[in-house]
């Protein structure tokens, strides 16, 4: 047990480190992710309200690769260098770091940090002031601590991030207190920006799929014709840069490196997940690992579709009692997510789920580690881009506001997803190479559908036909 000079000996060096360790990681890094502009906004605002501003408390919870960290060293460089903050004014803890040399919790170590920095208890604190944690997930009470300083204090600012076991610790009373800011995978937006230093103008997509009327097509049009000059200084083809995207660049640090080095870093991460992340869900043996990494594997590189758990059981002669807390464990890690069939209750009960990979890089790697994807190969495509879709479409769902529902169609020949917007029924079919509208009309006159809509390749602009909407996969992908 480290003594209370200890103690305050580490959080001074930590205060120390903090900006060169900023200065280090941001080297080279000159854009930012869209969630940090979100924070940012959070902060500006923190600082300017005199008395209580609500979101002062946020959770980043995501998968390991996505920048978590860097979008707190670049929110730490902004308070110091654009808002002059005081350097003693911030706490930066890496929890890693911290549980290295100590069990402390963040209570704790909190309370000597305002004792031994600002001579203060919470509800004292005459000053703003952040705290910044990296890896909170390591203290199991840290959703608790967050909600009790929440509650004393209106001058603290703080950010946590973790892997997705932070959603764990919370509970009712936290849940009102704690700002959510999901980070995912990079959007095709965010790749052209901080891969190309491009910035597109703002589309109305998401609207397109969710209203489909003809005032909100022709603002859509008008839209993508402004993207597509924009594109102009892309200096390559949108749809090759889509493609890059989609096989291995929808993680930041992916973007300058070779597509082997890519493959590689990912499937360590996956593994990394596998190894050290699923035991906050589940208890599983250390011999279970290999299994969890077949089962990875078996999604990864199946036909598109719906596969039942007793059939992954039997291809894989493994327990379905195994098979059924593996998946379980990869939903709630957002390794992976699955949608149910469309239908009534029953339907949704007996069909079997479709699973898919929180973003179609990750099923490439799983692909490229066995040798089965190749970038010309319109068939391994295809299925990463209705992957694709279907992570586009999980996370409008996530973030809409109204109710919302993804489901996949289960009839023979049926299109790929239904998405249910109040009490409107969207048919989507995804078509790279010879689709054709077909399957659209059809589910249109089975669900009794306003329109539908065909993602394809094979068509170059946004336009509105016999109640079908097409857009192009570049277009929707900026969704």
């Amino acid at each position: 047990m480290m003594s209370k000079e200890d103690l305050t000996a580490y959080i001074h060096a930590k205060q120390s480190e903090a900006r060169i360790l900023s200065h280090n990681h941001l080297e080279g890094i000159d854009n930012y992710r869209l969630n940090f502009y979100k924070l940012k906004e959070h902060i500006d605002n923190f600082l300017k309200t005199n008395g209580e501003y609500y979101n002062r408390c946020i959770m980043m919870p995501g998968l390991r690769g996505l920048g978590k960290t860097t979008i707190l060293y670049q929110l730490y460089d902004y308070l110091i260098s654009e808002k002059r903050i005081l350097e003693e004014d911030i706490l930066f803890l890496d929890l890693h770091d911290l549980k290295s040399i100590s069990d402390i919790g963040l209570s704790e170590i909190f309370n000597i940090y305002l004792e031994e920095m600002h001579h203060s208890i919470p509800p004292s604190l005459d000053k703003k002031i952040f705290l910044f944690v990296d890896e909170a997930q390591l203290d199991k009470n840290w959703a608790n601590f967050a909600k009790l300083i929440f509650d004393k204090t209106f001058n603290v600012f703080m950010v946590f991030t973790g892997s997705s076991a932070l959603d764990l610790e919370l509970n009712t009373d936290a849940t009102r207190r704690i700002t959510k800011e999901n980070i995912f995978p990079c959007s095709f937006e965010e790749y052209l920006l901080l891969k190309h230093n491009i910035s597109l103008s703002n589309n109305n997509f998401k609207d397109l799929i969710l209203k489909g009327d003809m005032e909100t097509v022709d603002k859509a049009i008008e839209c993508e014709d402004l993207i597509k000059k924009e594109f102009i200084s892309l200096n390559n083809l949108p749809n090759i840069e889509l493609k890059k995207y989609v096989y291995c660049q929808a993680f930041p640090f992916a973007l300058n490196l070779n597509e082997t080095i890519i493959y590689n870093l990912t499937n360590d991460i996956i593994e990394k997940i596998v190894y050290d992340d699923l035991a906050d869900f589940y208890e599983f043996k250390n011999s279970t690992n290999s299994t969890i990494l077949r089962i990875i594997a078996y999604l990864a590189i199946k036909k598109p579709g719906s596969t039942s758990n007793s059939a992954i059981a039997q291809s894989l002669n493994i327990n379905i009692r195994t098979v059924n807390n593996i998946l379980s464990a990869l939903e709630k890690s957002q390794l992976l997510f699955s949608i149910n069939a469309y239908g009534s209750a029953g339907k949704m009960l007996k069909k079997p789920k479709q699973h898919f990979f929180l973003s179609p890089t990750l099923k490439s790697a799983q692909n490229f580690r066995v040798g089965r994807y190749s970038l010309g190969h319109d068939k391994c495509y295809a299925s990463l881009v209705e992957n694709l879709v279907a992570t586009s479409l999980n996370r409008l769902s996530n973030e809409t506001m109204q109710a919302l529902g993804l489901f996949y169609d289960s009839n023979k020949k049926g299109v790929d997803f239904i998405v249910k917007h109040l009490e409107r029924t969207i048919p989507i079919e995804v078509g790279i190479g010879s689709k054709t509208k077909s399957q659209v009309i059809k589910a249109i006159n089975k669900y009794d559908a306003e329109y539908g809509i065909l993602i394809s390749n094979r068509t170059n602009s946004i336009k509105f036909e016999n109640d079908v909407i097409y857009i192009p996969i570049s277009s929707f992908a900026l969704m």
